[in-house]
């Protein structure tokens, strides 16, 4: 994609799955992610050192005010114009076959809140989830059905969380989806995130809705969209003045190089937005090291703010040793978009203790974090537990 083309194409593209495209990564971060992981499998890693690591306080991580001006957290309810436009154009040419859409993507996308917003602004019905003891419990749920009497068109913000992969956990989705196909519950839009979509299309590989997902972010557009949040001001590499964010015009550069920082912050969040957001909220400084001024020629009405080299980037790794229960419980979070340690308990199969010791262990290296259904992964743990259940043989996502 050209530069031209990443301007003018929206920052919330919905595309079908044979359009989604994943960043390419530089070849030394592909080679030096490659051999990371690999040294990571055959021995332990330094892992949760008390202090930094050398020459990183010298660095000035920003403070929490520093942090809204220049990474604010995403909006994912507001400039929905290219994300609702796409959904109109899939409904005039799907809905004669198919009245309810499926958008599938990645966790960190902020889908859901978007699906949400546009059930608000065209007043349509919002359908909630049911309890999750409910669920398992396998019962009727017909006041959960209810919602979707009526000719008004709904939204199912989150697919995953209407299930749980328990035997009587199942019995919901699966009339769900057969009632859809039947045509029995009118127009409307469904949600999922991309961990449940793939369990399900394994389970019933007969499964044929059409879906659309959000394209990644390339660095071009991931630039773009950092840079939308900042507002005002230039991004520049601590070490050597690099752009990492280059201005849009051309003499504004100043022969000035441009970093790869960010086509590696692309290619290790996979392109997912709270995932590069993350990362890069932790990469940002006050001020350069010591070497690196201010370059002369900066515009006195703009302010700097600096970026450590990609090299420098720590984000969470797995515990150290091979583990079954973190494997299962990552897992298991992931199809749900979070649980609680109940649920844990009734979806992994594993013992109360366990649960809690893997619960304390994965927090404790900041893969996951307390979440409004009771525990999830973190954004920054994200890439790396996706490595890790791959490796140990689970169905991942093909996002």
């Amino acid at each position: 994609m050209t530069a031209a083309e990443a301007t003018s194409s929206p920052l919330r593209e919905l595309v079908s799955k044979d359009q989604w495209a994943l960043p390419s990564a530089t070849v030394n971060r592909t080679l030096q992610d490659g051999l990371k992981a690999f040294v990571e499998r055959v021995r332990q890693p330094n892992w949760l050192q008390d202090q930094p690591a050398g020459g990183q306080d010298e660095l000035q991580p920003l403070s929490r005010r520093q942090l809204e001006r220049w990474a604010p957290e995403p909006q994912w309810r507001s400039n929905l114009s290219g994300f609702v436009d796409a959904l109109d154009h899939w409904c005039t040419r799907w809905s004669a076959i198919q009245p309810v859409g499926f958008v599938v993507a990645p966790p960190f996308t902020g889908l859901a809140e978007s699906l949400e917003q546009v059930a608000a602004d065209r007043d349509w019905r919002l359908i909630a989830p049911p309890d999750l003891d409910r669920i398992h419990r396998g019962q009727a749920l017909q006041d959960w059905w209810s919602q979707f009497e009526g000719d008004t068109p709904w939204v199912l913000p989150e697919l995953g969380h209407c299930w749980l992969r328990t035997p009587a956990g199942l019995t919901l989705v699966r009339h769900l989806l057969g009632a859809i196909a039947a045509g029995e519950l009118g127009r409307g839009l469904v949600g999922c995130n991309s961990w449940s979509w793939t369990f399900w299309t394994h389970l019933l590989p007969e499964l044929r809705f059409s879906t659309l997902t959000l394209q990644a972010l390339d660095h071009q557009r991931l630039g773009q969209w950092l840079q939308g949040l900042a507002g005002t001001g230039q991004f520049r590499l601590t070490t050597n003045g690099s752009w990492v964010v280059p201005p849009k015009d051309e003499p504004a550069r100043n022969g000035a190089r441009t970093s790869a920082f960010l086509r590696d912050l692309a290619a290790w969040s996979r392109g997912i937005p709270e995932v590069a957001w993350a990362i890069w909220r932790d990469s940002l400084r006050a001020r350069p090291e010591a070497e690196v001024e201010e370059p002369p020629d900066a515009e006195p009405t703009q302010s700097t703010c600096w970026v450590i080299p990609w090299s420098q980037v720590s984000v969470p790794t797995m515990p150290p040793g091979e583990s079954r229960p973190l494997a299962f419980v990552l897992h298991a979070l992931l199809l749900h978009q979070g649980l609680d340690e109940t649920s844990l308990q009734q979806t992994t199969g594993l013992a109360p203790d366990d649960v809690h010791i893997a619960l304390h262990s994965l927090h404790r290296a900041e893969l996951i974090g307390p979440h409004p259904r009771g525990w999830f992964v973190t954004p920054r743990g994200y890439p790396a537990v996706r490595r890790y259940l791959h490796a140990e043989g689970f169905a991942v996502d093909g996002f």
